[in-house]
């Protein structure tokens, strides 16, 4: 569990705010983020009066975003979002925090387009008092208002949305909109809340990709006649302007663009273009998808022919290439040789912990190369634990999700250092030398995969475990290392039920009440919570006493 807003643990969220993102269910097909198939075609439903209905009849059905870095300079800043302009974007997806919306409004009077824009503008719950002037050099309000991210709790959430609400009223900005909501619950409270003050949301903008679906807050949006915006949509690299380096799910670093799977559609795809034929990006292809999918993508790129191309992508018409992509991302297979490869109990624990298509198609990736090495790994983590081994699956996705920010021929380096791993493991004559190496395999798989850090370096920590000088730096197992203070306490064997638990702050485990996230220090007596227990056991308990070193009775836990 993790905030999707600051991309922590749940129990280290600095936002506070929860529930962030549910975990998947047993037996569920869902994929990491809690994706499920909606399926090619969709009914269509008369659109309700309102936003949707503006959009859709001024053909606005893709955003470009104007975060164009606040170093650039302004003549570089205009550039970028006049050559869009010309283009024909005219949604514009703008915010306090890009410190460009000064430039947008000099392109627009430029090019006398200030009454023709269709303007988002965001703004932070910490940022309202801010908006004061921002909007005379366009001469109005824009035309959606958006709160750019929850407040630290859901009660000052609905007082920004007051304040919005409250702007919105007075002729300062026609709709309001919310942006990075987590879930379905949150979302319909803050939407009570809004009607309360009379102006009801007309938009959300979240992150939305193949490998990230968002589904539920989808499908909650459809279904209300809220229009949804997706940002993210072809993945983010993690150098720079991540906090951390992209601490988060890894599914939110993965790059689609270079999916070799979409890179094959892609190029079955031929296009038209000035009286030629062209094969489709893997860009076009997304922004296409994500069109069919009724959302409206925020896209940018400094490419004068590709912001072009990528306004143009919504007109594709390809039934049986969206087709393909969903079959790529919905639903995994189990059929030919993954079948074969997965009579292994081992490996096929390892695909069970996390069904997702996309982990399935870099586990096979994996396991073709070292099956043995991790068959071996999967063993020492336990059959049963369901949390460990989907840790070592998301480590996998984290490593690839480096090499490709790396600008690196992630597949092909990928199956060669895993298979120098296993051919290491299975030719160490030295029994010493070889347990060194599979603990070192192991921790680096059982770091904290959610923990980003040291993109550059990606390449050097198969390298590090060969030679034997491997250190994690965001470990939640150990072989008696200490990281930034914080223990790191290696638990063998799942607790039995009775068991009674001495509760450590750095032991990194996560706290669940139901879907909601509890801080350590908010821990109470006599309630029950599921716990990642030391980061490796699921557990269920209840605790006993509060303090700073809580006891905690294990709980009979729900059969598998």
């Amino acid at each position: 569990m993790f905030c999707r807003r600051c991309h922590k643990r749940a129990n280290q969220c600095i936002c506070r705010a929860g529930p962030q993102l549910r975990a998947v269910e047993r037996g569920s097909i869902a994929g990491p983020s809690g994706q499920l198939p909606m399926g090619v075609t969709h009914p269509v439903l008369d659109p309700p009066p309102g936003l949707a209905t503006e959009l859709d009849d001024r053909d606005l059905d893709q955003a470009f975003g104007t975060d164009v870095g606040k170093t650039r300079p302004n003549v570089e800043k205009k550039r970028i979002i006049g050559q869009a302009l010309d283009a024909g974007y005219r949604l514009l997806d703008c915010a306090l925090l890009y410190d460009s919306f000064a430039s947008v409004c000099e392109c627009l009077r430029e090019r006398d387009l200030l009454d023709e824009a269709f303007i988002l503008f965001k703004v932070k719950p910490t940022e309202i008092a801010e908006l004061r002037g921002v909007f005379r050099p366009l001469g109005r309000g824009p035309d959606i208002l958006m709160l750019h991210e929850m407040a630290a709790t859901t009660s000052k959430t609905v007082t920004a949305i007051g304040e919005l609400a409250n702007r919105i009223r007075s002729g300062n900005g026609r709709y309001l909109g919310l942006s990075n909501v987590t879930t379905v619950e949150e979302l319909r409270t803050l939407c009570e809340a809004a009607r309360g003050f009379r102006v009801p949301v007309s938009c959300v903008q979240n992150r939305c990709s193949p490998y990230y679906q968002d589904t539920e807050i989808r499908r909650y949006c459809r279904e209300q006649g809220i229009v949804y915006l997706a940002y993210g949509l072809m993945g983010s690299r993690q150098q720079g302007a991540c906090h951390g380096e992209g601490y988060g799910l890894p599914t939110l670093y993965l790059l689609p663009t270079l999916d070799p799977r979409l890179e094959a559609l892609a190029g079955g795809l031929q296009l038209r273009d000035a009286g030629r034929l062209r094969p489709a990006s893997t860009g076009e292809l997304l922004l296409y998808w994500a069109f069919m999918q009724n959302v409206i993508p925020v896209a940018f790129s400094t490419d004068r022919e590709r912001v072009r191309y990528n306004l143009e992508a919504t007109q594709i018409s390809a039934g049986a290439t969206l087709r393909g992509i969903e079959a790529l991302f919905s639903v995994p297979q189990m059929d030919g040789a993954r079948a074969i490869r997965t009579r292994d109990s081992p490996i096929r624990a390892l695909y069970m912990a996390l069904r997702d298509p996309t982990a399935w198609w870099l586990l096979d990736e994996v396991c073709r190369v070292s099956g043995p090495l991790m068959a071996a790994l999967v063993e020492r983590a336990g059959l049963g634990s369901s949390v460990a081994l989907r840790n070592i699956v998301y480590n996998l996705m984290r490593f690839v999700a480096d090499l490709q920010s790396n600008n690196m021929p992630w597949q092909e380096t990928l199956r060669d250092e895993f298979q120098q791993l296993d051919t290491a493991f299975r030719s160490a004559g030295d029994a010493d030398a070889k347990r060194r190496l599979f603990e070192l395999c192991y921790e680096w798989l059982m770091k904290d995969s959610l923990a980003g850090g040291g993109v550059k370096e990606a390449l050097d920590r198969p390298g590090e475990i060969r030679n034997g000088r491997y250190v994690p730096a965001h470990p939640v197992t150990a072989t008696g290392r200490l990281a930034a203070g914080q223990s790191a306490r290696l638990v063998e064997r799942r607790p039995d039920v009775g068991t009674v638990l001495t509760l450590k702050e750095s032991d990194h485990s996560t706290y669940m009440d139901g879907y909601t996230p509890v801080e350590f220090e908010d821990l109470a007596a006599n309630q029950v919570y599921d716990v990642l227990y030391c980061g490796q056991h699921d557990l269920s308990v209840r605790l006993l006493s509060a303090g700073s070193r809580p006891k905690a009775a294990v709980l009979k836990p729900e059969p598998l």
